[in-house]
């Protein structure tokens, strides 16, 4: 997260003579000056690499703003679930389309578009986390139109894509959540991101849409099953935030896996995360 930096930045003049911080939607999550040429490169050379099949499609859509929302929709051969993947702050297909290939090793079939304003999407003039929301609905429900239908779909959130998530799970029927290093609610994050020494010269003043951006109440919306994934050296998302989340849903099919000597962008690297998760898909078929 882009944010970090500007903390730290901040932190030694808080130091000095206090200060305040204004944490609004576009001070907290990125946005490019201009879209990108859609560069699918990392994943196709994952494939190669290991010599595997998989179908590869551009997708565009027009959101309610009128921008392009650009993507890639990609199936693997004999998928046991659709995957619709909502990535971190700043984290873009160009930057990291091969974990992709990480989920086609389940096997699944996988949408990621990139978020308004970054990557290959069009930008809006203002950010509102409300138009972030309505763009998730609208990828989510495309999902359900060109994927097989008889297949289970799912939600995978990472870190901030856990936020739209959980939106969508209280929005939609959806199958099932992963929730992959889960933002407990956005002030504590963001407290967290301080440097210790600093928080008791600074104050917070969220934006209100990001202030009622909480996955801890977004979650007890939910019933259906959830896997929590989180890295055991985490430091964006400790450990005890995303337990926070786990013991707020309320269904009975939840697990949460903290995986070994992980950080927040584990990207799925450890084949016995591959493993849980092929085995939390086999209890929603």
């Amino acid at each position: 997260m882009r944010f970090i930096t500007f903390l730290l930045s901040l932190g030694l003049l808080c130091l000095t003579i206090g200060c305040a911080i204004d944490v609004t939607p576009s001070a907290f999550i990125y946005q490019a000056t201009q879209p990108l040429q859609l560069d699918t490169s990392s994943l196709q050379k994952a494939i190669q690499k290991d010599e595997a099949q998989a179908s590869i499609t551009t997708v565009q859509l027009t959101n309610s703003q009128d921008l392009q929302l650009v993507g890639v929709a990609v199936s693997y051969p004999n998928a046991q679930v659709n995957i619709v993947f909502f990535g971190g702050d700043g984290q873009t297909i160009n930057k990291g389309s091969g974990i992709i290939h990480r989920f086609g090793q389940i096997p699944a079939n996988i949408l990621w578009v990139d978020y308004q304003g970054m990557g290959a999407s069009g930008r809006a003039d203002k950010l509102k986390v409300a138009n972030l929301k309505s763009d998730a609905l609208q990828v989510y429900d495309y999902a359900k139109e060109v994927f097989p239908t008889r297949l289970p779909t799912l939600v995978h959130g990472l870190s901030m894509g856990t936020l739209f998530a959980t939106y969508i799970g209280a929005e939609r029927d959806v199958d099932a959540l992963v929730l992959d290093g889960a933002l407990n609610d956005l002030p504590s994050v963001v407290t967290n991101m301080m440097p210790g020494w600093s928080r008791p010269f600074t104050s917070l003043d969220i934006h209100p849409d990001l202030a009622n951006m909480s996955n801890v109440e977004a979650i007890k919306n939910y019933q259906g099953p959830v896997l929590f994934l989180v890295g055991e050296k985490d430091r964006v998302t400790p450990v005890e935030f995303v337990e926070q989340v786990y013991r707020a849903a309320p269904t009975a099919n939840k697990t949460m896996y903290i995986i070994p000597e992980q950080t927040h962008y584990h990207a799925l690297k450890q084949d016995a995360t591959i493993q849980h998760y092929r085995e939390f898909v086999e209890t929603i078929k």
